[in-house]
């Protein structure tokens, strides 16, 4: 088993800084990809709420609406979080990047040696801790925060609570047109 999603990479020394920055110039890539699936689905959910903001729609038409906009929604949280995981790559490339240009200095100082004997599923533990540490306790809050932000209404009616958001949203943006 190897480190991370590096399959053949058993220990540091397997590490090559030509391979890494590959792979950082490949989930550059991939982090575009979704930064351009984030911009589509914003795209969609605006365009769907300014058209079913206008006066004159049925409860049905909204309502498809709405729908259409809670999967805009999805996708775009689900392209986040893809992207979440793209810029967590991206930091433990460039955490081991530096490792392995400061090997010298950490050689002298004997903690090379002790990073080369880990076990690859503890030294993959340590190079993501070095890259995640900062932004653990904000995800926490923020997945905590997703969780009990629900409605009963929707709960019940099995609609999602992006449903209902995008229903209110509607609205506002319907008063806002009438006004």
């Amino acid at each position: 088993m190897g480190i991370l999603w590096f399959g053949s990479v058993k220990s540091i020394e397997d590490f090559k800084v030509k391979d890494l920055r590959s792979e950082r110039l490949r989930q550059e890539v991939e982090q575009d990809q979704h930064l351009a699936r984030m911009r589509r689905a914003q795209e969609e959910f605006d365009g769907l709420l300014d058209a079913a903001s206008e006066p004159g729609l049925s409860d049905a038409e909204r309502d498809v609406a709405a729908y259409k906009m809670d999967w805009a929604s999805k996708r775009k949280t689900k392209a986040e979080s893809e992207l979440q995981e793209v810029l967590t790559r991206l930091q433990v490339i460039d955490s081991t990047v530096e490792l392995l240009e400061q090997k010298t200095a950490l050689q002298k100082n004997g903690v090379w040696k002790k990073m080369a004997e880990l076990d690859p599923d503890k030294l993959g533990d340590q190079l993501e801790k070095i890259a995640i540490e900062r932004k653990e306790s904000t995800l926490n809050v923020n997945r905590i925060a997703e969780i009990f932000d629900t409605n009963v209404v929707d709960v019940r009616a099995k609609r999602s609570s992006g449903f209902r958001a995008s229903l209110e949203a509607i609205e506002q943006a319907r008063k806002a047109k009438m006004s």
